[in-house]
């Protein structure tokens, strides 16, 4: 794979690996903040999941999660639906022609190309699911190896053939 499939895979599966993960926090760890200035756990993945959502939109015209904001307590199986959905749609639409898909974002209209929206919902929750990792060891809970969801572990996961060099 040789394209953008792999890094989509990949991002669906280290998405769901972090919620999964979240599981094992309790009420009060989901508000825990790196710092006092920054979002809390749960701001955080929900942020993941909504933006997610919001770039599949962008690309497809279909709404995933529609009516929730980031402050809110989302259910983790929500999460993790609403997230499998988004991320399954923006797959399915780097399969589809680069053309450029304008959208309004704070009164403007904004120009973007099919690959950089997509492209920047990769690297969008890959910062995220750092900041809930450290987030989560700077107060000792240590249930999120970032090493756990490199491209390594899913190359692995995926059953890919690793060839001698």
């Amino acid at each position: 794979m040789l394209n953008q499939e792999k890094l989509l895979l990949h991002m669906a599966w280290a998405n769901q690996h972090v919620l999964e993960k979240l599981g094992q926090l309790n009420d009060e760890d989901w508000e825990l903040r790196l710092t006092k200035d920054d979002w809390t756990v749960q701001e955080l993945a929900n942020h993941i999941v909504l933006a997610a959502g919001g770039y599949a939109y962008r690309v497809s015209g279909t709404a995933v999660s529609t009516g929730f904001d980031q402050k809110m307590v989302l259910p983790l199986s929500d999460l993790q639906k609403y997230c499998a959905a988004a991320d399954e749609i923006l797959r399915i639409e780097s399969h589809k022609s680069d053309e450029v898909n304008t959208y309004v974002r704070d009164g403007k209209n904004i120009d973007r190309s099919r690959s950089t929206i997509i492209s920047q919902s990769i690297h969008h929750a890959t910062e995220h699911r750092a900041q809930i990792s450290d987030t989560l060891k700077v107060h000792g809970i240590r249930i999120l190896d970032l090493d756990e969801i490199d491209l390594w572990e899913f190359s692995d996961f995926a059953g890919e053939i690793n060839l001698p060099e």
